[in-house]
């Protein structure tokens, strides 16, 4: 039995076509790795490699981060610090402004802010939880409240 092949039809041409780009595809797919090799992936750069020198990160416990999570994007945001209240301590004191606040990158369910050295044991006097509230991202400058001021007593005459 002979084959021939008829290259002035149309359709002989489609044929042939497809019958060489899938022996090209065929061989070309048996130059894979070895299945033996288990490939995994990378996990994302951890949060460490973009401290800025003379900074610190400081993972933090924040009270409303399923609201924080869902607001502030995934790159983090500027925020203030306050104390949440808790049983154990009074709520609503102002333990830092216009922080840099970062989502961690292997679990982006956890936050840390970014600040001095020299200011790290400040924050850790508290004890946390925190509550974060978000400010615009262009606001420069970052301040912890100051622990030693105590309220001092203010009088307004009127006449």
């Amino acid at each position: 039995m002979k084959w021939k092949v008829d290259f002035k039809k149309k359709d002989n041409w489609i044929m042939f076509a497809f019958v060489v780009l899938g022996l090209i595809a065929f061989l070309t797919s048996g130059k894979s790795s070895s299945s033996d090799e288990v490939k995994t992936e990378e996990p994302t750069t951890a949060a460490d490699t973009y401290i800025p020198a003379g900074h610190t990160l400081v993972p933090l416990e924040i009270a409303n981060a399923e609201a924080i999570e869902s607001i502030m994007s995934a790159s983090g945001g500027v925020v203030d610090l306050y104390l949440a209240q808790t049983e154990t301590q009074k709520g609503g004191l102002k333990v830092g402004s216009k922080l840099k606040m970062i989502r961690a990158p292997l679990n982006p369910e956890k936050f840390a802010v970014l600040i001095k050295e020299t200011e790290g044991q400040r924050i850790l006097k508290f004890s946390g939880p925190f509550i974060a509230v978000i400010h615009n991202p262009k606001i420069q400058g970052s301040k912890l409240a100051d622990t030693e001021t105590k309220a001092g007593i203010r009088i307004h005459y009127q006449n």
